[in-house]
């Protein structure tokens, strides 16, 4: 039971569905039941049960963990790898690119017969297919395969491909029926200028460029002038790389700059332009460079020289995307605030600036592209939601330093409450005690929302609204639940020795500090464990009383988080493995101490 268990999870993650026929699961079953029958004559009774045991654990950890591994999973995608069927749990992995332009089927599988065909009939009409896909789709694209200058044969399996699938998801139903040697002009005849331009800007890939334009320190948008000089405008600078001036089909732009580079020999290849500017080079805010990127995740290094200063970039760009899209390059000393977006990337002063260009109303753009290696294309890849993530968050370090100041307080007010309301409950006698103790039980059966809003009400009375002593003071008034666990827990201690400390001349709060608070550190560790994943993990505290972002910890900055960036998945799923990530370090670290603070609520004083 349990190895036919392991395989449907198998083949649901493989496949993502169950329609493989009869045939297949035969198959499977043949061997599970070989497998089965040799450990139940091969193995002893005694052994067989704790395989059986360990198995059914290991299945059940397996099963849980799924949530966590499609997360992290998640945030190691390119977008159209997110919703796909069926699920891809394994993220692609890219290869080095050391020549652009270039053409790939990453998104598209073969082309497999389909069902309705025999074998026999598809081999005969497999290669009318092919042709008559390509002759549409070659037409629809125009000059844009020429002007590629990329081998014939490879672009021509790469857009078959696409233009395959595409015509398969528009209209799959209704292609085979009739006259078999009718299928390739049908399969033609569904192809338009939409699907191929949709195959063509998924197959192809490329660097290049568009007009830019500059904004001045008050933030008024300029385009640039490029004089008619020859030594003036983009041109190559190194051997590797050439420059390819066409009509982009792709951008609102009337002309587009091709780079065509090859880091086969040389591991870099640079570029520079050099344009007029109308406004004072200390005036100049940002650069606008509408640019298309051709998923290499080779390194992308932007220069600014103007007024005899040299900005480079602060952070690293890859060259990790493949539309179109508009990055804006701002001069940080010009911008004090950290409001970086997706597509901004800060210029700071290079540390060497010595040459660098200095000519009245001109500046020089240095394009730099480096060539990654396998292991730093994956790494750049793996981690690309990570840093969009990181850049796209202003208050970032707010929520971070925020949520630390409320874990911090709130387990410290939360360990010392409780431990001094639980020593008054389990070792000191006085009067109504027990009443006490279970009027505080009492308030556990009490529903949060109950007292919602009186709560709410007595702390803005007090001015604590919009501030983040709402969420910690009150934990330095203790918690029923870790007050009730701790006085468990003191209860089991022997009287010896607290009558020996009072012998020796302690008093209660002597006793409480120097012999109880030694002897309670699991329950005390219990007691952190719990705080801490309560309050990294509070989302309803702060959504009720803070409204300042410059005061949300992480749970209220990733819901923010999600308004701006619901779309981008990958990003959302890096941001959520952020803060996850903590908890589940804790957990593992302190996990004896967890189930232990689970087990001490069962002892009996």
């Amino acid at each position: 039971m349990e190895l036919t268990a392991a395989a449907v999870f198998a083949v649901a993650l493989r496949f993502g569905r169950f329609d493989q026929g009869a045939g297949f699961y035969f198959y499977l079953a043949g061997p599970l039941l070989a497998i089965a029958t040799a450990c139940g004559l091969l193995l002893p009774l005694t052994p067989l049960r704790r395989v059986a045991s360990h198995g059914l654990l290991l299945l059940g950890c397996l099963l849980f963990s799924l949530p966590f591994v499609w997360l992290v999973s998640t945030s190691f995608k390119y977008e159209e790898e997110v919703f796909v069927y069926p699920p891809q749990w394994i993220p692609s992995t890219p290869g080095v690119v050391a020549q652009s332009p270039y053409v790939t089927s990453e998104e598209f599988a073969g082309i497999e017969r389909p069902a309705a065909l025999s074998e026999d009939r598809w081999e005969e009409i497999r290669g009318y297919i092919e042709e008559a896909l390509w002759q549409k789709g070659a037409a629809l694209l125009g000059d844009r395969v020429a002007m590629s200058q990329l081998e014939t044969s490879a672009v021509r399996e790469r857009v078959v491909r696409g233009l395959w699938h595409g015509v398969l998801n528009r209209s799959a139903d209704t292609l085979w029926a009739g006259n078999a040697d009718q299928i390739p002009a049908r399969l033609g005849k569904q192809v338009d200028a939409e699907l191929a331009n949709l195959v063509w800007e998924s197959v192809y890939r490329a660097v290049e460029l568009n007009q830019l334009t500059i904004a001045d320190d008050e933030g008024i948008e300029r385009s640039v002038i490029v004089p008619g000089a020859s030594d003036q405008g983009w041109r190559a600078i190194s051997n590797n790389i050439h420059l390819i001036h066409h009509e982009s089909a792709t951008s609102t732009a009337s002309e587009t700059q091709l780079l065509r580079y090859d880091l086969k020999e040389s591991s870099t290849a640079k570029v520079e332009g050099k344009f007029a500017m109308d406004i004072a080079p200390d005036r100049l805010f940002s650069i606008r460079l509408p640019m298309r990127q051709d998923r290499s995740w080779n390194r992308f290094d932007f220069t600014l020289e103007a007024g005899g200063r040299r900005y480079v970039l602060e952070d690293a760009l890859f060259l990790g995307q493949r539309r179109w899209q508009e990055l804006t390059f701002k001069i940080k000393a010009k911008d004090d605030r950290d409001d970086r977006d997706e597509g901004v990337w800060p210029l700071v002063p290079a540390t060497d600036q010595t040459g660098a260009y200095n000519v009245s109303a001109m500046m020089k753009l240095t394009i730099t592209i480096h060539r990654a290696s396998t292991a730093g294309a994956v790494w750049s890849k793996y981690t690309n939601n990570y840093r969009q993530a990181y850049l796209s968050s202003g208050q970032r370090w707010n929520y971070v330093f925020n949520s630390l100041y409320l874990v911090v307080l709130s387990v410290l007010g939360q360990m010392l409450s409780c431990s001094m309301v639980s020593y008054a409950f389990a070792r000191i006698r006085w009067p109504g005690r027990d009443i006490l103790f279970f009027v505080l039980l009492a308030t556990m059966m009490l529903p949060a929302q109950v007292t919602m809003v009186p709560t709410f009400v007595i702390f803005k009375y007090l001015g604590w609204y919009n501030t983040l002593k709402a969420l910690w003071i009150p934990s330095f008034f203790g918690a029923a639940f870790f007050i009730f666990m701790m006085r468990q827990f003191m209860r089991g201690i022997p009287n010896d020795l607290e009558e020996a400390a009072r012998i020796d001349g302690c008093g209660y709060f002597g006793i409480y500090w120097r012999i109880i608070l030694p002897l309670m550190k699991p329950a005390l560790a219990a007691v952190a464990i719990f705080t801490f994943m309560g309050t990294w993990n509070d989302f309803m505290g702060p959504l009720i009383y803070i409204n300042d972002e410059r005061l949300y910890p992480l749970s209220l900055g990733l819901f923010e988080f999600r308004t701006q960036h619901s779309a981008e998945y990958g990003m959302l799923m890096a941001a959520s493995t952020l803060m996850t990530l903590p908890v589940i370090a804790v957990f593992f670290v302190a996990q004896r101490y967890f189930i232990q603070g689970i087990t001490l609520t069962g002892m009996k004083g």
